[in-house]
Parts: structure tokens; C-alpha cells; sequence
């Protein structure tokens, strides 16, 4: 099953925004009125919809989106990304360039031109992302308004997909992790 279909099962009718960063800068994308949000995850070697999902993001779940440690499977998510029908738009979060293989796999120009990079506080691979064709950049901040805008020019509502693309775990993340 394609990231696009799953997304458009779970959001019919809706601009479909496909995140793809950290998952503890989910806060970042939490608005003043909360907008559908469905976790993807590996599974045989597929991304879907992860269980309890869709659901709102308010401030809440993005607390709780910081401890889901999904298995991070960049392989098959690069050869999802061939596949990307029914999404309107992708964010590929930066995060020190390990964002760039993802932003590579993106093969379709006119996706590349739908896709924006995101960021913390600078961009200093920018100049590469240009090179892969890619034009829009902002801070995670930045992002929401970009998808209520173009959600609005279209005059759809907008829905959240996110998938993890940093592994964390006890050895490597500083919060305590209650597992599952």
C-alpha cells in the first residue's frame, strides 16, 4: 500500500501535508484549532497508518508523539517516496542534512515544486536542496502557514501525516521513555 493511498483513506477530501521529521518537533505543528494527524510507521517494509490513527493534534498528543520511537526504516521509506499520489504537499524536516537522501529520493519534479524543506533555525545545505530542484524553505514554524494557505486555495481542509525519520531510543534520547 502507497503512503498516498493511505493518507487519502485516512483524509478523504482533505489537502494531504506529508511531514517527515524529528518526532519530538511535533509541537511545532500544533494550531490554535487542532487539524487531523495520522502517524505513519514501518511496517513490512511499508509505511501505514499506525494504530489509533487518525486523530487531533493539540498540544496533548504532540507530548505524546515526542515518545513514540518508531523503527526507522530509510530504505523503504525512500522507496515509498516513488510513490506519492493523493499528497498535495511533503515537508522534509532538515535535521543536520539527514533530511537531504529523502529530499534526493523525491524524483518528480512537479512534487519537488509541492515540497517544502524545514528546518530549526538555519539552512545551511540549502544551496543542495536548490540543486535537487527543490524551491520553499521555512522554520518548522513556518510550515503551518504554508499548508492552511494552500489548503485554503484549494478549498479543502487540511490533514496531517508525519512520519519519524530519526531513530530514538534510551541510549540516544534524554527524557525517560515509559515504553508501550
Amino acid at each position: 500500500m502507497s503512503l498516498g493511498i493511505e493518507l487519502e483513506r485516512a483524509f478523504p477530501d482533505h489537502y494531504r501535508a506529508l511531514i517527515l521529521d524529528n518526532e519530538v518537533t511535533v509541537d511545532a505543528f500544533v494550531s490554535h484549532n487542532p487539524l487531523p494527524w495520522a502517524r505513519l510507521w514501518a511496517r513490512q517494509g511499508h509505511y501505514v497508518l499506525a494504530d489509533g490513527y487518525p486523530c487531533l493534534l493539540d498540544g496533548e498528543q504532540a507530548n505524546a508523539e515526542e515518545l513514540n520511537w518508531d523503527q526507522v526504516d530509510l530504505p523503504s521509506l525512500e522507496r515509498d517516496l516513488m510513490d506519492t499520489a493523493w499528497i498535495d504537499l511533503i515537508a522534509i524536516g532538515n535535521n543536520a542534512a539527514q533530511g537531504y537522501p529523502l529530499a534526493a529520493a523525491l524524483t518528480e519534479p512537479a512534487l519537488k515544486k509541492n515540497s517544502v524543506v524545514i528546518y530549526g533555525e538555519s539552512l545551511p545545505e540549502q544551496d543542495q536542496y536548490e540543486a535537487l530542484g527543490f524551491s520553499c524553505f521555512c522554520p518548522r514554524v513556518g510550515l503551518l502557514p504554508i499548508i492552511l494557505k494552500r489548503a485554503e486555495a484549494q478549498g479543502k481542509k487540511p490533514a496531517l501525516g508525519f512520519i519519524n525519520t530519526i531513530q530514538h531510543n534510551d541510549e540516544n534520547y534524554h527524557h525517560p521513555w515509559p515504553g508501550r
